[in-house]
């Protein structure tokens, strides 16, 4: 794997990929990693909740901490271009996020819940048999929920974009062959949408 070329995002992508990735690998001054859900509210601010007794906790209070989102991702062999040479290499986009990280009061928590509920499940807001209110109050028991006040955004894409034209869609129509459908749609629409 020796091709290198990736670009940076811009502000508005990646606020544009937040708001169609939602999960990521949280990593503290400890280099402990939790994998959570989490919402970004486009203003410079992560909410997410971890489990009341994880060890990560310790240093998610007045601490800088790291949230890394990896988008769709591919495998893209030299089989997929007309244009040689080539090499292997892997294409993705992904978006790291610093921030100073502190914990959410109850009541916080509760904001920050309905919040996830209405991006991720709205109907269950207002569904009070699968979700009773003194259920949820038991539930959220369990958690801690944690704000993230964004201090710095980075997004890479590495999509091939400095293929020609003919080489991206051989990738896609290949990608779209091998059942990753997913990658060859995101692709697609990223490059048209941004560059």
């Amino acid at each position: 794997m020796f091709d290198f070329k990736g670009t940076a995002m811009s502000p508005e992508e990646c606020k544009f990929f937040l708001s169609r990735y939602s999960f990521g690998s949280l990593i503290t001054s400890d280099l402990q990693i939790s994998h959570v859900p989490f919402i970004f509210s486009g203003d410079n601010l992560i909410e997410t909740h971890l489990a009341s007794g994880n060890p990560q906790l310790e240093f998610l209070h007045d601490q800088t901490c790291l949230l890394s989102v990896l988008g769709p991702h591919a495998f893209i062999s030299t089989e997929y271009y007309t244009a040689k040479p080539a090499v292997p290499t892997w294409n993705y986009a992904s978006v790291s996020i610093r921030g100073k990280s502190r914990y959410l009061t109850s009541y916080e928590l509760e904001v920050s819940l309905d919040r996830m509920l209405a991006q991720f499940q709205p109907k269950l807001l207002r569904d009070k048999q699968s979700l009773p209110d003194d259920f949820r109050q038991r539930l959220m028991c369990g958690i801690k929920g944690v704000s993230i006040e964004v201090t710095e955004i980075k997004g890479k894409l590495k999509l091939g974009q400095h293929r020609s034209r003919v080489d991206q869609f051989g990738v896609f129509e290949q990608l779209e062959q091998n059942a990753q459908q997913g990658y060859a749609r995101f692709a697609q629409e990223w490059l048209r949408h941004f560059r």
